[in-house]
């Protein structure tokens, strides 16, 4: 009994050395991510909601790039672009369609980009919702939720604690105050801020 005890606790503890899996190189391996040169990933998830398929490009990053977020993807076709030098900071990627990063951008801690509704505005469409959703993700009936895909240009900052919903795009080298939400797109080099999101000023 004593020897089965010990065995056990040899087990566990050879676990808890096992390394982590590397999202990066799974990723990579499978040719659902490709990525450019000097790039930084710190805390990096990608979350699914169902399987991806093999060497179907769901996540394409530049170069010199300092990645730190979550990127959700909803679907297996879900693809999320990144250019070069851009930075991205303990913040969440929801993906369900497309979500464009342009290079030189830099997106602060606490923000959320999300490409859809995940629910219907119909109170009678979501109603099974949660039963589906405990079914299983496949069960979710996509169909009745409003999509559309996000653009970053470049050059663009979004400020910490901000939301970019839907069918939004930055033009180039916009400013996002903190705390925003932004549902509407950007001139090219406009501040905006508040909830919603509203122009303040330009800049250069």
């Amino acid at each position: 009994m004593l020897r089965l005890i010990v065995k056990l606790l040899k087990r566990i503890l050879n676990a808890t050395r096992e390394k982590p899996v590397n999202i990066v190189s799974e990723l990579v391996a499978s040719g659902n991510l490709v990525h450019g040169e000097n790039c930084r990933f710190e805390d990096f998830q990608v979350t699914l909601t169902e399987p991806l398929k093999k060497n179907n490009c769901n996540i394409i990053i530049g170069n010199n790039c300092q990645i730190q977020c979550i990127i959700v993807l909803l679907n297996p076709d879900a693809k999320v672009v990144i250019g070069d030098e851009v930075y991205i900071s303990g913040s969440k990627i929801f993906c369900y369609e497309n979500i464009e990063i342009n290079s030189h951008t830099l997106i602060s801690w606490g923000c959320t980009l999300i490409d859809n509704n995940t629910h219907s505005l119909k109170s009678t469409e979501r109603k099974t919702d949660v039963v589906d959703w405990m079914k299983g993700a496949e069960y979710k009936n996509w169909s009745v939720v409003k999509k559309d895909k996000i653009v970053i240009e470049s050059d663009c900052w979004i400020g910490f604690d901000s939301i970019i919903s839907k069918g939004v795009t930055l033009g180039r080298g916009s400013i996002v105050a903190s705390g925003s939400v932004v549902t509407k797109s950007t001139e090219p080099f406009s501040v905006v801020g508040g909830n919603p999101a509203k122009f303040i000023k330009k800049t250069e």
